[in-house]
């Protein structure tokens, strides 16, 4: 049940950044929400920042033309009643094309008022400061060498 619960978090924010909407987005995340990278950490806790967040990266979704935002849950574990932490892979698709990924990040959810909401994500991307620019690692096609 809790793999579960971690996916369909998963699969909700993805599908709410697909189709661009915050008020669906903004209802399944914590304030504060802390997001941490390999140069920075951020503690997001306004509707500004949060709105600034989520149409950069929803924007980026369309200025690279992704179709699909694919995020598979790998493990998640039980802190406590009310907190889960777990690992994810994610891979942004366009046309059935990968465009980024795969790269892993972890993300914990805390329960409220009955829904699971994030509030704290790790993620190996570069990024300096908030929101995050989706720059992982090149995919290497070991097929035929192409990145």
């Amino acid at each position: 049940m809790t793999l579960d619960a971690f996916q369909k978090h998963l699969d909700d924010v993805s599908a709410a950044l697909m189709t661009d909407d915050f008020e669906s987005y903004i209802t399944m995340v914590a304030n504060p929400l802390v997001v941490i990278t390999e140069k920075a950490t951020t503690i997001v806790t306004s509707v500004e920042q949060y709105r600034f967040g989520f149409d950069s990266y929803a924007g980026m979704l369309r200025t690279e033309k992704a179709t699909d935002l694919i995020r598979l849950a790998k493990e998640v574990s039980i802190l406590g009643p009310s907190l889960m932490t777990g690992r994810l892979e994610t891979n942004i698709m366009s046309s059935g094309q990968r465009i980024y990924g795969p790269f892993e990040s972890a993300m914990s959810l805390k329960l409220h008022d009955g829904r699971w909401l994030l509030c704290s994500v790790v993620s190996p991307v570069h990024a300096e400061k908030w929101p995050i620019n989706v720059q992982p690692a090149p995919v290497h096609n070991t097929l035929n060498g192409r990145q």
